[in-house]
């Protein structure tokens, strides 16, 4: 990630009202904002699907389903790049703590294009699994 004090590059005051809304959208849990964050074909990048899923309505979809087993939910910490920004996150599911990371794309309309999450340990995902399946 690049500073984005070192020559004025990286910080981008259109993506960081995005981002801001998104922390809000996270937090609150408001899915129905989402959508307008999202460029119509944005690529999602799930730590509980090999391949990505594709558009507004897969992303939403899967999101809601993740947050309804997580009992807890917060973001942590921001790096800022010219690539992207990245959102550090922490929650719990079942009673297990769980660390993460957002990375978020941008198109030239401010639009997220990419999400990228990954998530560990990995047995917290595993017991994500679980949640979900009963």
């Amino acid at each position: 990630m690049t500073d984005p004090d070192a020559d004025g590059g990286g910080y981008d005051p259109q993506g960081e009202a995005v981002l801001d809304e998104w922390r809000r959208i996270f937090i609150r849990r408001d899915w129905d904002g989402l959508p307008e964050l999202l460029a119509d074909d944005v690529t999602y990048h799930t730590p509980a699907e090999a391949m990505p899923l594709h558009g507004k309505d897969a992303l939403v979809a899967s999101l809601r389903q993740s947050f309804d087993l997580f009992g807890t939910f917060g973001y942590a910490r921001e790096f800022v790049g010219d690539a992207g920004h990245v959102l550090e996150f922490r929650g719990s599911v079942g009673g297990a703590a769980f660390t993460g990371i957002d990375i978020i794309s941008f198109d030239s309309a401010g639009k997220v294009t990419e999400l990228v999450v990954m998530i560990r340990p990995m047995s917290t995902m595993m017991r994500r699994g679980g949640e979900a399946g009963r």
